[in-house]
């Protein structure tokens, strides 16, 4: 009898230690479908607020050429809530290896993501490739573009004090001007019309 209790007492042990070593079948995936993987791999950095939160697990390319990213979230930042969004961002202008996935949380109030759910379209977002934005372009826009840069450069020469001031009163408007230029980049005559347009100011 006693060698069956301690022979119950190493099995019960065995488990607990399978479950705390081997992970207990806790982590939380959901996949995010984007537009295009943006030269996002496996393996890449998942934050929330910043801080590192999980990681790129894999990443598929759908039938109709969209890119599903199964991220792996780390447990305490679980459950993601309704709202919630996803966002290729790049670290830098420089480089080729340096996209991250920015998970911006939803409403706190929000129903709970279950495990293994996905991220529509519409609550995904990727960074712009620049070499992709300029390829849009004809060459008159490109023009449009160079004297657009130009004519910023010249508007904030010299005033670099009085620019690090006025940016704690930008978040508003960038907020605002992403939102516009997303949409301006789904029309490419618009877009370049717009540049041009700026150009002139």
């Amino acid at each position: 009898m006693a060698r069956v209790a301690a022979l119950g007492a190493v099995i019960a042990a065995a488990v607990l230690v399978a479950l705390l070593f081997l992970g207990g079948g806790d982590s939380y995936n959901v996949t995010a479908r984007f537009l295009n993987a943006a030269q996002l791999v496996k393996g890449n950095e998942v934050q929330i607020g910043g801080v590192p939160a999980g990681t790129v697990e894999d990443i598929q390319i759908t039938s109709d050429g969209r890119a599903d990213v199964t991220i792996k979230i780390e447990e305490r930042f679980t459950p993601l809530r309704v709202g919630t969004r996803a966002v290729i961002k790049q670290r830098s202008l420089s480089g080729i290896a340096n996209r991250f996935v920015d998970i911006q949380l939803g409403d706190g109030d929000g129903a709970e993501i279950d495990d293994g759910s996905l991220l529509a379209e519409d609550s995904t977002d990727t960074a712009v490739e620049l070499d992709q934005l300029f390829n849009l372009f004809d060459p008159v826009a490109r023009v449009a573009v160079q004297d657009f840069l130009e004519g910023s450069r010249k508007m904030i020469a010299g005033r670099g004090q009085q620019l690090n001031q006025g940016t704690k009163y930008l978040n508003p408007t960038l907020s605002t001007g992403g939102r516009l230029f997303r949409e301006l980049s789904r029309d490419e005559v618009l877009l370049g019309q717009f540049l041009e347009d700026s150009s002139t100011l």
